[in-house]
């Protein structure tokens, strides 16, 4: 409860669209779990969209049916005489879903807040080289008003794969690209999807928009058809989170712990760097403590830290110091890089690389154009980031007579320029 109190704060009367894959609505425990999750949402003041998923249940109802269907850029081909079973089996699993949370509401007495409703225009996805998608649909437009009532009204919308054109035409879908559709129509703060554990197996723990094409070509398809979904219909929604859908716990721990429990995919800036600040001093003690504890970083006292404050940079997340940085002057054109340091659960996200640049930025804004540092472990680090190994000798003279012999650290030197 402490660490999710500063995030209830935060996430109440913010709007979430979370998108439901049919795996995860065919097991009764796991859907009955996230229904009581969402409910209990609901109740603290997030303001939930439910986007259902059905492709597990249709591909059943094809297969029991002997129907084949065809499929191109990863979304099925919907035939006029397939929709009688579209609408049949979307039709049961939207009733399991509310079967679900009509449960979850009676265990704490509370009325059912879900609420499904025609908000969506479909309009035909069209004729994409050369291949026709018949009744296959995507979102013209939405009813952004009646959706944000609902929402108001402490309801929750649900929206199945089924939508209507202007004309009456019954298209159906692509759930995933329906997602991404309302949640970026409704200019969300989080759209949440469930999906396969392998989608997660190879992804960061965290990463921008931008960051998404170093990590295409390694994935499997279904991970692929999400990335490229962030990348085309994402800049609208601030903040894209995937999550393991065996994991019952995962909403919860995505929402309101700081280090999630899937992959967070953000369009807006998840960290700020920043001049330290003196209540900063305790978070830079925890993060380091482990590192003068190894003995990677000469170790440093509160009160010395208070002092020298105004000397450091930090990395925070969510109100948490999770990388930071010194620069102290050592004459009128020489400084030093000292205690630069990153959270061991974030040193993927190139934390160092950004504290390094904001580092030599100050020193030339100070007049500084040569750097040195000290270091015991990461001297490779630092050569691969412009810098050269040199001797103790090298040091200037205000600094050479505290150079701590017994340590033993390598000196490496840096040229700045403009």
């Amino acid at each position: 409860m402490r660490q999710a109190s500063p995030y209830i704060a935060k996430h109440r009367n913010k709007t979430i669209v979370i998108y439901l894959p049919g795996e995860l609505i065919s097991h009764s425990a796991a859907l009955l779990q996230l229904a009581k999750d969402c409910v209990l949402l609901n109740n603290l003041g997030l303001k939930v969209v439910l986007t259902l998923g059905a492709t597990h249940q249709i591909d059943q109802a094809f297969e029991a049916k002997g129907l084949q269907w065809e499929s191109h850029q990863n979304v099925r081909i919907t035939a006029r005489e397939h929709l009688q079973t579209f609408q049949e089996t979307i039709g049961y699993v939207r009733s399991q879903l509310e079967a679900a949370f009509s449960q979850a509401c009676a265990e704490h007495h509370l009325h059912l807040p879900i609420v499904s409703g025609n908000w969506v225009i479909a309009q035909p996805k069209g004729v994409i080289q050369g291949v026709d998608f018949q009744h296959t649909g995507i979102l013209r437009k939405i009813n952004n008003t009646a959706v944000e009532s609902l929402l108001n009204a402490g309801q929750i919308p649900l929206l199945t794969p089924l939508a209507y054109s202007l004309t009456g035409e019954v298209f159906n879908l692509n759930t995933l690209e329906q997602a991404f559709a309302i949640a970026s129509a409704l200019q969300a703060d989080k759209l949440m999807l469930f999906s396969a554990d392998e989608t997660l197996a190879s992804l960061p723990q965290a990463m921008s928009l931008k960051d998404i094409s170093h990590y295409l070509d390694a994935q499997d398809t279904e991970t692929q058809r999400i990335l490229q979904l962030a990348q085309s219909q994402g800049q609208q929604i601030k903040r894209i989170h995937l999550m393991a859908e065996s994991n019952p716990n995962a909403l919860l721990l995505e929402l309101f712990s700081r280090d999630g429990s899937g992959t967070l995919i953000y369009t807006d800036r998840y960290h700020q760097l920043r001049p330290a600040q003196i209540e900063d001093v305790a978070g830079i003690l925890t993060l380091i403590a482990p590192l003068e504890e190894q003995g990677i970083l000469t170790k440093r006292s509160r009160e010395n830290l208070e002092l020298e404050i105004d000397n450091f940079m930090v990395v925070e997340i969510d109100q948490q110091i999770i990388g930071c940085a010194a620069l102290y002057p050592i004459d009128e054109h020489n400084g030093e890089l000292a205690c630069l340091a990153v959270d061991s659960a974030y040193q993927k996200m190139l934390l160092g690389q950004e504290l390094l640049q904001a580092i030599q930025t100050k020193a030339l804004q100070s007049g500084l154009n040569t750097l040195f540092l000290l270091t015991t472990h990461t001297h490779h680090w630092f050569i691969g980031h412009g810098f050269n190994e040199t001797s103790p000798d090298s040091l200037p003279v205000n600094r050479k007579s505290f150079y701590n012999h017994q340590r033993q650290s390598k000196v490496l030197q840096k040229t700045l320029h403009e």
